[in-house]
């Protein structure tokens, strides 16, 4: 019987603070300390998380470089073999993944405010919806699949283990639609058909020697989400769910380093004057590049 050991996971709970000025918005990510029966059963994570938007009038842009180290087996239980007693699952302790991910989308509806519901910055006043297309790209490594922790009080190290790096391009044609429901509440919904195209080096490490090659593969996607919310002239706030549905077709020699299928937030935010230390370079950036002065009129 083929088992394959297709699903990794690390502890992703964390907190988000999010800073925003006209177009340009900061996003950092804090992980909050475990308990001890998680660090325990499901190993220590380590992630850092930072990201960079920029919201146009026609175009947006966003950036985040995302570092994780440490990641358990979700599956587990799909190996017999393994002595799996009580909530404890395989560890990868080294196991270490830096994604750098980027999109682009362009607007075609005036009507419709992507700040609105990307970072609160403005308020949609009536109902609109518009098409979307865009492209979201991501480069990434995978090291660190030599050591496993196969129970609480043994690790073994694997004489032969795989490094991976790659880069993926998705096409997305997305569509939008925020519906203003009373005054500052709103709720909007996304779907977003995608075909994609994944090209990655594998290195094959042995005692003896190591060696490379060369794969690609093509995958479709399907990206749905909706947001709800209050947003009013000082203070706002909502929650964010989004769902991506991936084409999957593995064999002995395939690798899929894909984002998490599921995941959901909640947001409280308030709007106040900004500071120096924040207009004057984005003023005089704007100064700069007149396009921008002019996209904010």
């Amino acid at each position: 019987t083929k088992r394959v050991i297709a699903i990794y996971k690390c502890i992703n709970i964390s907190y988000g603070f999010v800073f925003s000025y006209k177009y340009f918005s900061v996003r950092l990510g804090i992980r909050p300390k475990l308990s001890d029966s998680d660090e325990k059963n499901k190993g220590k994570t380590d992630n850092f998380r930072i990201g960079i938007t920029m919201l146009f009038d026609k175009w947006s842009h966003a950036f985040e470089y995302n570092y994780r180290r440490g990641y358990y087996l979700d599956n587990t239980d799909d190996f017999p073999d393994i002595d799996n007693t009580g909530d404890f699952s395989v560890q990868f302790p080294s196991l270490t993944t830096n994604t750098i991910t980027g999109f682009s989308q362009y607007k075609f509806n005036d009507n419709y405010s992507i700040r609105a519901v990307e970072s609160n910055t403005e308020i949609q006043l009536k109902s609109a919806g518009t098409f979307m297309p865009g492209i979201t790209y991501s480069f990434y490594t995978v090291k660190g699949l030599d050591k496993v922790k196969i129970s609480e009080d043994e690790t073994i190290t694997r004489d032969n283990n795989n490094d991976y790096l790659g880069i993926t391009f998705i096409l997305e044609p997305s569509y939008h639609y925020t519906f203003v429901l009373h005054k500052y509440w709103y709720a909007n919904i996304a779907a977003a058909p995608g075909i994609g195209f994944d090209f990655y080096k594998t290195t094959y490490i042995s005692p003896d020697n190591s060696y490379n090659k060369n794969f690609n593969r093509t995958f479709f996607s399907f990206k749905i989400g909706a947001s709800w919310g209050y947003n009013a002239n000082n203070s706002y706030f909502g929650c964010v769910f989004n769902y991506n549905i991936f084409s999957e077709n593995y064999d002995k020699d395939d690798m899929s380093f894909q984002p998490i299928r599921a995941k959901g937030h909640a947001f409280i935010g308030y709007r106040f004057k900004a500071p120096k230390q924040v207009t004057i370079p984005i003023d005089y950036i704007e100064e700069k590049v007149p396009v921008l002065k002019k996209d904010e009129g």
